[in-house]
């Protein structure tokens, strides 16, 4: 399954009401019509999208369903400013190009390699940078080039924010 496929996933879960758990403990039988409503009001071309990704859905193993209902379930327990900092983030990882996501899933599998010592010490050096000096970090990188993002990469490599990301956020 693509990365950018899992929200629309879980919103299709959502909007047919396929996670029982989630759809019974709020108002039961009045949100399954009202998501059968929805669905009937969609154009034929999403119509087709949502019915195409609800054949995926009951192609899913049950284990692999469990999860995503219980990650959904979590999503709708998180404050809506993290549940939209999440979104936001899924929507940045949706629109990079492919090498800049290898890159940053090397970073996170370096990341996860690190004891908790060199991750606290990679916080700390973060946290040493002045505020002023991150954020005209944050602006030369937006403003660099392919090439230039490299240079930038290969000075601050060892030295940079946590783990081992290169690139300033």
């Amino acid at each position: 399954m693509k990365a950018g496929r899992l929200p629309a996933l879980l919103a299709l879960v959502a909007l047919l009401g396929l996670a029982p758990e989630v759809a019974r403990s709020q108002a039961p039988q009045t949100e399954e019509r009202q998501n059968y409503q929805r669905f009937r009001q969609l154009p034929p071309d999403e119509k087709a999208r949502v019915l195409k990704d609800l054949q995926r859905w009951n192609e899913l193993p049950a284990a692999r369903k469990r999860e995503l209902q219980e990650s959904y379930q979590r999503f709708q327990k998180l404050p809506p400013e993290q549940r939209e900092r999440l979104l936001q983030r899924q929507r940045q990882w949706e629109t990079m190009p492919p090498e800049e996501r290898e890159r940053v899933m090397k970073n996170y599998q370096r990341w996860q390699q690190m004891t908790p010592e060199e991750r606290a010490q990679a916080r700390e050096r973060l946290r040493q940078i002045p505020p002023a000096e991150r954020e005209r970090l944050r602006e030369q990188w937006k403003k660099a080039t392919p090439e230039e993002r490299e240079r930038l990469r290969e000075r601050y490599r060892g030295q940079g924010p946590p783990h081992g990301q290169e690139r300033p956020r």
